[in-house]
């Protein structure tokens, strides 16, 4: 994208899919998202494609514009009855599938085989990238120390050529309100 390229927020501008639909595609990925976790089947969760509506953000994606949410956008999902509580489910679900307890921020103590990090840096910044847009503190912290324990043990972030560990690097990101250093 061109730096002159102006951002089209959604509220039924281009291709913006509109809140109903990122509700009703969340709806029905978190169900499946329950499934597989209740039957441990965590690479059902590995192996789907859902980032787009399960953690919206305010950049174009390969999807183009479909997924991408203004702050009218995040104020109607944030208004809309059960979107945040499920929302966070996702995100929770998504993390114990990577072996990490988001409420506890810190790893899974005795984790199944496939409960593990999956190399899917980018699905971890959008997760990250959503939760801030959504003001989502408590959780974008415990996203924060996963990332930051990846990053301890020297597991690469990079996709496409850039780092996408930088987001919870970069100043004010976190309660630490300073850039870390990497190891």
């Amino acid at each position: 994208m061109l730096d002159t390229e102006p951002i089209i927020y959604g509220c039924g501008v281009g291709e913006f899919v509109g809140c109903e639909q990122i509700v009703r595609q969340l709806g029905e990925t978190l169900g499946m998202f329950r499934e597989a976790e209740a039957r441990g089947e965590w690479s059902r969760i590995h192996g789907a494609h859902y980032d787009w509506w399960m953690f919206p953000i305010d950049q174009p994606s390969s999807h183009g514009y479909a997924y991408t949410v203004g702050p009218a956008d995040v104020n109607e999902l944030k208004d809309t009855p059960g979107f945040i509580a499920d929302y966070l489910d996702g995100v929770r679900i998504l993390l114990l599938s990577w072996g990490w307890d988001l409420h506890r921020r810190s790893l899974v103590d005795q984790p199944a085989h496939d409960q593990v990090w999956q190399h899917w840096p980018i699905r971890l910044e959008k997760c990250g990238r959503s939760l801030r847009l959504f003001d989502e503190r408590s959780a974008y912290a415990s996203v924060r120390d996963y990332t930051l324990t990846l990053i301890r043990n020297e597991v690469p972030l990079m996709y496409r050529g850039r780092d996408c560990g930088d987001l919870f690097l970069e100043q004010g990101s976190g309660e630490l309100g300073r850039r870390e250093s990497r190891p």
